[in-house]
């Protein structure tokens, strides 16, 4: 299987990246190399046969077509995306576009290539979102998130994933797109970006500074390991 993903250098993506290599697939590479990117987070896979690289903008109409005509993917898995917190409080112009507009593009171009390629019941759209769409958990611990759960973004960054997720619906009910939605927690892990809370943690203990507390205290998080949340994607394989 040929797998197009997006975000490929970033923390959960690079960790796809590397379990489909591992696990024989070929995969073609797509980040726009932002801050949150590094090319060393694959580099244990860049020089497999099967791996190719290509620095585009989700954002980039032109040249996502270009993209899928000249690899032919079997696949998109698309983990492109602003993602943190504090970041689209500052700046929610850049979450809007990235997340909103750049899935709006990639599911445009996958759905001109699916149609292109005569509609393979095979081909799979994966969209990798958040459980923040969900909103806060309550203190009740039994209380957890499913895929039932009402939307209740509470920030940019999951107003605009809340946005992404509903377009993946949409294409697939309006046009018949063969989508896969998964809504992971928090991931942690080797390569985790480290502005992040854990690593933020870690340095802060090793430098003898301040632990930082978010709000009061008592928010409520469950984590993912993130290898662990890279074997999730090999369920797209069955129709």
């Amino acid at each position: 299987m040929k797998i197009l993903v997006t975000g490929g250098a970033g923390f959960i993506g690079s960790a796809v990246v590397r379990r489909a290599i591992r696990d024989g697939h070929q995969v073609v590479n797509l980040d726009a190399l932002t801050y949150a990117a590094c090319l060393a987070n694959v580099e244990s896979v860049s020089n497999a046969p099967g791996y190719a690289f290509e620095q585009a903008d989700i954002r980039d109409r032109a040249a996502l077509d270009r993209i899928f005509a000249a690899h032919d993917p079997d696949a998109v898995m698309h983990l492109a995306a602003e993602s943190h917190v504090d970041r689209s409080i500052d700046g929610p112009g850049d979450f809007v576009e990235t997340n909103i507009t750049g899935t709006y593009n990639l599911l445009e171009a996958a759905r001109a290539h699916w149609t292109r390629k005569g509609r393979p019941e095979s081909f799979r759209f994966h969209h990798i979102s958040t459980d923040e769409v969900f909103g806060s958990l309550p203190p009740d611990p039994s209380v957890k998130f499913t895929e039932t759960t009402p939307y209740d973004p509470r920030s940019p960054y999951s107003a605009s994933k809340a946005a992404s997720d509903h377009l993946v619906r949409a294409w697939h009910e309006t046009y018949g797109l063969p989508v896969v939605l998964t809504n992971c927690s928090n991931n942690y892990g080797p390569f985790h970006f480290p502005e992040k809370l854990i690593p933020v943690v870690i340095l802060n203990a090793l430098a003898g500074k301040p632990l930082p507390i978010y709000g009061d205290g008592s928010n409520i998080r469950d984590w993912l390991y993130v290898e662990d949340h890279a074997t999730c994607p090999y369920a797209l394989r069955d129709p």
